[in-house]
């Protein structure tokens, strides 16, 4: 395994034992969730494909589904912060002249391969090489839809701090990042920098990339910015434990709430929309920014399922949808909050 590993980086390194042996969430083999938690089993992949292959969902938009940078105006309007979503899960937070890069993934596929793995719908509306210089990437898990090999190798040289949960630094510094320029948080562990306190919160998730399975720890994240405080989903299924990070890290202004790539087949550890929503209201967030939706097709949803569905039971108040690439702020809502429906099948 470390052979072919060295082999091939985009797999990422496994962490000693030893590294992360102290933590809870760790029971001597891998770390475990909060709640008893399920996945999908090798048994049940057969039923999967057959449903793939007969279910009429509508996999993907046309090919206008293009977006570029809009609204950087915005950035001078003096609010406490503003928000870019480039796509996923990959969201790009401006405060004060510093900027904080959350599960960046700008390649074209979420996967190991080039040619091979679910392919974005849209190139990134703002190219890697455009990004400014980063005071932060935060990382909510390892999985190749949010941990990218090309684009953390691209972006590193920029950053000045990655933060991350336990056991997810030893591929990083596999890349070449410093160890330095690591901070790995187990569960309700804070980084504190100047002008931001960051929580590590609990998630309902699991790990793994080449063979390996739950030997690094998942998080979401609190963003306590002093006189605003957003909160960061990552990737999980719904648990008890929303209403406990509202209770310790809340309310939040903004709460970046996954929606899709959900299926029966794995609820345990994907929100859906009706799900996310409740979550929001369990972390006591005042709006909520839906992501992890309209990037890659991971499930056998429609594209445009999630935000239909939460669109239809989340009050309007309560409900931002920018469109990729669009930055917003407290003062200025999206341009177009319906934009994806010029991209629903006719």
């Amino acid at each position: 395994m470390p052979l072919l590993q060295h082999l091939f980086p985009f797999f990422g390194r496994e962490p000693r034992p030893e590294e992360v042996a102290f933590s809870p969430q760790y029971n001597g083999k891998r770390f475990v969730n909060p709640v008893p938690t399920s996945s999908l089993q090798p048994v049940q992949i057969p039923n999967v494909i057959k449903r793939q292959l007969q279910n009429g969902a509508v996999k993907s938009p046309n090919a206008d589904y293009l977006f570029g940078e809009t609204g950087q105006e915005r950035l001078q309007d003096g609010a406490a912060f503003h928000v870019n979503w480039l796509g996923h899960a990959s969201v790009l937070i401006h405060r004060q002249g510093k900027y904080y890069l959350t599960d960046p993934v700008l390649s074209e596929r979420a996967s190991p391969f080039r040619w091979l793995g679910p392919k974005r719908f849209f190139p990134s509306p703002i190219h890697p090489e455009r990004l400014p210089d980063l005071e932060m990437v935060i990382l909510s898990h390892d999985h190749y839809d949010h941990f990218d090999y090309p684009t953390l190798s691209r972006l590193h040289p920029r950053v000045k701090r990655f933060v991350v949960p336990l056991g997810v630094g030893a591929s990083l510094r596999a890349w070449g990042v410093p160890h330095e320029k690591i901070a790995e948080l187990d569960w309700w562990d804070t980084f504190q920098t100047e002008g931001l306190t960051l929580t590590a919160a609990p998630a309902r998730h699991f790990s793994g990339r080449l063979f390996s399975r739950d030997n690094t720890l998942w998080c979401s994240w609190s963003l306590d910015f002093g006189d605003c405080r957003l909160y960061y989903g990552g990737d999980s299924g719904i648990f008890p434990g929303f209403q406990e990070i509202g209770e310790r890290c809340g309310p939040f202004e903004w709460a970046l709430i996954p929606i899709g790539a959900y299926d029966e087949a794995w609820h345990d550890i994907h929100l859906d929309p009706e799900e996310g929503y409740e979550a929001f209201q369990m972390v006591r967030a005042r709006q909520m920014i839906p992501i992890h939706w309209g990037t890659f097709q991971l499930a056998m949803h429609s594209w445009y399922e999630p935000i239909e569905r939460l669109e239809a039971i989340a009050p309007t108040e309560v409900l931002l949808t920018p469109a990729p690439g669009e930055w917003i702020s407290p003062q200025y809502g999206p341009a177009r909050p319906d934009w994806w429906r010029r991209f629903l099948p006719r």
